[in-house]
């Protein structure tokens, strides 16, 4: 499907008080050289990022968690993110084609980061590629540069990966993701703690912790503090009202004074700095912190 196509990358800048979805970068690249490192964040150019390696291998880190790229498989990253991809000394190419997207995607690309992690394969739905190779021929021949038309593409495309995030089969929760679920679902109950969420899904607290990291690339503790400062941040934006010793409640904190202290630590900057913030794509990078899960790659 790629082979025909010539190496290029195109760019894209579009003005619109609207909040659109766009493609803003769209590359097809066959690296050789090693010297190809992309560490991410420190960069000031904002957007979400797909890459789909076609051939060789690459490899990408989030944290501490590695993660091989292969053929037919992609990756998701928010761009700036603690983050870095390469080609390894161990590869003698990595062919991919990538595309950018503005930074008013960046909710949809968590939800199926959360769901699925940040790499996924992509081998077996073809439309998805059909799109990809789309939006490729397009560009290549001047036809994205209507905001409009490009919106659409891009409106289109992304929720197909969204139906293709909804239709991951049920069936293969691991234990881990069911002690995941547990915590999504009871975060705001106080006394949560790792003997309560080892005991629901009948491991021991030692081999809770180690499947718990090995697959998200976090342990169940610290992801249970991510995702109660993550709903603070919601609280604090959609509840203006609300008081801070109300929202640390919400999210199971007793005192408040340890919340501030916890987010603080966690954002680098108080509750009450966080809820006068206005600058949207900050605002929604804060909420959806990819720091809280990193599931392993897809199979």
């Amino acid at each position: 499907m790629f082979s025909t196509f010539p190496y290029k990358a195109i760019k894209y800048q579009f003005s619109s008080d609207l909040p659109l979805i766009t493609l803003t970068g769209i590359g097809f690249q066959n690296i050789t050289d090693h010297s190809y490192s992309w560490h991410n964040l420190h960069r000031h150019d904002k957007h979400c990022l797909i890459q789909y390696c076609i051939s060789g291998q690459g490899v990408l880190t989030i944290n501490n968690s590695t993660y091989t790229i292969t053929s037919g498989k992609a990756f998701l990253l928010n761009i700036p993110s603690n983050s870095h991809y390469y080609l390894p000394q161990n590869s003698t190419h990595w062919k991919f084609i990538y595309l950018e997207f503005s930074p008013e995607v960046l909710p949809l690309l968590c939800k199926i980061y959360n769901k699925l992690g940040p790499v996924i394969s992509l081998a077996n739905y073809p439309s998805l590629l059909t799109q990809i190779a789309n939006f490729y021929t397009k560009a290549l021949n001047n036809k994205l540069q209507s905001v409009f038309i490009n919106t659409k593409l891009a409106y289109n495309f992304w929720i197909d990966l969204l139906k293709y995030n909804l239709a991951y089969d049920a069936n293969n929760l691991t234990k881990t993701d069911i002690a995941k679920n547990f915590l999504e679902q009871n975060f705001a109950n106080s006394n949560l703690n790792i003997d309560t969420i080892a005991e629901q899904i009948g491991y021991s607290k030692y081999h809770l912790c180690k499947t718990f990291h090995k697959q998200f690339g976090i342990s169940p503790m610290k992801y249970l503090q991510n995702l109660r400062i993550s709903t603070a941040c919601k609280l604090l934006i959609n509840n203006p009202t609300w008081t801070i010793k109300k929202i640390a409640y919400h999210v199971g904190y007793n005192n408040d004074d340890y919340f501030c202290k916890v987010f603080k630590n966690l954002k680098g900057i108080t509750p009450n700095t966080f809820r006068k913030q206005s600058i949207h794509y900050d605002i929604l990078q804060t909420i959806y912190d990819f720091s809280a899960t990193k599931k392993n790659t897809l199979m």
